[in-house]
């Protein structure tokens, strides 16, 4: 079983070459039965690949599939958002946007929101005021000059009048509320934003 493929095309070159005088279509079949018992014999002769030698023929289409084996996840197997460090729907809206087309899409979700690794945060129907605690740790131990009181829920503002006043002065009051901070858009990127906050 293992050197079908190889007597078959030892065979067929046989077989064809007897039939050339016959039809002009069995040249093109002797000759690929020759180019395929070539490889064939190759590769029994060489020692590189225990493979190759042990299923001649046969084994280079294994390392031929290996080979464009990124190619097929990406094209035919890997999901919309599978893939790091960037999935297929964030690299398509990459490439939308260099091209200068519609870049938006719908809302909802793509991803699976009922397995077992995913993770969120529910609204509470009736929330519970929360007592001593103000969602603050301090960074910085007993040797550390300056402690810093980090709140671990933040409000990222917008700048470029992205937002109204009364949408400014309403995220504030809420980040008063909550005993949090408001942080200029261009230093967000350093802070420690809570998941909650980020979705």
């Amino acid at each position: 079983m293992r050197f079908a493929a190889l007597g078959a095309s030892l065979v067929g070159s046989a077989v064809f070459a007897v039939l050339i005088p016959y039809n002009v279509v069995f040249i093109a079949l002797f000759a690929l039965c020759a180019i395929l018992s070539a490889i064939g014999i190759w590769d029994l002769l060489q020692s590189k690949h225990s493979v190759r030698r042990n299923y001649p023929i046969l084994a280079n289409i294994r390392f031929m599939l290996e080979k464009i084996r990124p190619e097929n996840r990406q094209y035919f197997l890997e999901s919309e958002t599978d893939g790091t460090p960037f999935n297929r729907s964030k690299r398509a809206v990459a490439y939308q946007r260099a091209k200068g087309a519609l870049d938006k899409r719908p809302f909802g979700t793509q991803q699976d929101i009922y397995g077992n690794n995913f993770e969120w945060i529910n609204h509470s129907i009736v929330p519970c005021p929360v007592e001593g605690h103000d969602f603050r740790i301090t960074v910085g131990g007993a040797d550390c000059r300056k402690p810093y009181a980090l709140s671990l829920f933040n409000i990222s503002a917008m700048s470029f009048g992205a937002l109204s006043a009364n949408a400014i002065r309403a995220l504030n009051r809420g980040a008063k509320l909550g005993a949090s901070r408001t942080i200029p858009a261009r230093a967000a990127s350093a802070a420690i934003i809570a998941n909650s906050a980020a979705t």
